[in-house]
């Protein structure tokens, strides 16, 4: 508990919004999709996730989840959306550890240059945190954005590495 509060306060003071940020790519995601209306659920993890599916419209997701409201709530939102058990488009990952990363992302061969990797909860503890690092590190990864509660992960081959943290 008091690592996520002071996790929290950290974040806020390092974090950013739109006009921190110098990549064109992520200004326009920022600003087009995550700042901008509708807001689907006062979950900011899901609503993120949803206006991420919506905006660069992806017709599938991969989800790595214990949850079972989670498929109904995106199906109720994004109708077109398939669920699947591999997906090259949206990989979506509850919960980190070495396993997890090295099976879904590091020895992913479905994952190319516009896969995106939504990492939900990415404070909830001090190992999840220290996994995100690990994943901000590898080679393939190019551009992460950390948004507190969750974090997104791009493998754009024409931009350059850059992490950024966006207050949501």
């Amino acid at each position: 508990m008091f690592y996520r509060f002071f996790s929290l306060l950290n974040f806020w003071v390092t974090a950013t919004n739109q006009h921190g940020v110098h990549s064109p790519f992520v200004y326009k995601f920022v600003t087009k999709c995550l700042y901008s209306p509708p807001s689907f659920t006062s979950n900011k993890s899901l609503n993120t996730l949803l206006k991420t599916i919506l905006y660069f419209k992806k017709n599938s997701i991969q989800l790595v989840t214990n949850d079972t409201d989670l498929p109904r709530a995106i199906k109720k939102k994004v109708r077109d959306i398939e669920l699947c058990s591999t997906s090259s488009e949206i990989l979506y990952l509850e919960n980190l550890d070495k396993e997890t990363i090295m099976h879904f992302i590091v020895k992913n061969n479905a994952l190319n240059n516009n896969s995106i990797v939504y990492v939900h909860n990415l404070y909830k503890n001090k190992a999840t945190y220290n996994q995100w690092k690990v994943i901000k590190n590898l080679e393939k990864v190019r551009v992460t954005i950390d948004m507190f509660y969750g974090g997104l992960v791009f493998f754009r081959k024409e931009q350059v590495k850059e992490h950024f943290k966006i207050r949501i």
